[in-house]
């Protein structure tokens, strides 16, 4: 059984949080101009941005000449809201719609693109299967996605406090690519750290909050968390500061490349 959040669940999540995203989605811009050096030179014709979130990488692309038209894709009724009201080019449409059951013919876009979203889909089969499916057939699937180390400080400093789970976890590198190669060939996963700083603990809490990326594990804790616990954890954390101070929080970057599987 998946410990992943369900749709409905991340749709909430994400919605929630669309109206100050922006405003915190440091990491989320940082991943989304990697994946835009990495697949620019290729864009062209009808992309697809699954995840699209409030639209930072959908605009990039938007920006590559042989693009001809966008589909901005996500299961957060309030982040195509937002896109709605911000992003104002007539190439684009939205779709509220869910990865791993996309609503679309087959070998009907030439490109899809995601940026820290497909890490929220508890079907890899699914997912990577309805990708391969909507795209033509000399199609091509650039992302970005999270890995297990992704909040590794957090984690350790929560099992100093009790054997739940606190942080959400994320799929390996070695069963990512298992996922991905029957739907796929030349695929390619490389692996890189983004590591933020912060000032308090406080800090990478609030944000996680307001990025819609709270903890829903199957194997959190179903009750509140108490001062005591929260303390605990956050004179762990505090024995983490570098030698500038400051609180790191690592999150493990997967960037996927994978060309359509011949018919």
């Amino acid at each position: 059984m998946s410990s992943l959040p369900s749709v409905a669940q991340v749709a909430q999540a994400f919605s929630q949080a669309a109206q100050h995203y922006d405003a915190v989605a440091g990491l989320q811009r940082q991943a989304a101009d990697h994946l835009i050096n990495l697949c620019g030179s290729y864009l062209r014709g009808q992309v697809m941005d699954i995840g699209c979130g409030t639209g930072y990488l959908t605009r990039q692309v938007l920006q590559q000449g042989a693009v001809t038209q966008v589909l901005g894709v996500d299961v957060a009724e309030g982040m195509l809201n937002w896109c709605r009201e911000h992003i104002n080019d007539s190439r684009c449409d939205w779709l509220q719609a869910d990865a791993q059951a996309l609503p679309l013919a087959a070998n009907s876009l030439d490109l899809m693109v995601s940026s820290l979203a497909i890490q929220w889909c508890a079907d890899e089969q699914a997912l990577f299967s309805n990708i391969s499916r909507v795209l033509r057939a000399d199609g091509r699937f650039f992302a970005t996605t999270l890995g297990p180390d992704t909040l590794a400080e957090l984690r350790w400093a929560w099992q100093q406090v009790d054997d739940f789970q606190h942080v959400n976890e994320f799929v390996p590198q070695a069963e990512l690519l298992k996922a991905v190669q029957p739907h796929f060939s030349e695929v390619d996963i490389q692996a890189h750290t983004i590591c933020l700083k912060f000032d308090k603990v406080s800090e990478i809490l609030r944000e996680l909050k307001q990025l819609g990326a709270s903890n829903h594990n199957l194997g959190a804790s179903r009750g509140l968390t108490t001062r005591n616990q929260l303390r605990t954890m956050t004179a762990a954390y505090e024995s983490l500061r570098d030698e500038q101070g400051k609180l790191p929080v690592s999150y493990q970057i997967y960037t996927i490349s994978a060309n359509k599987c011949a018919a």
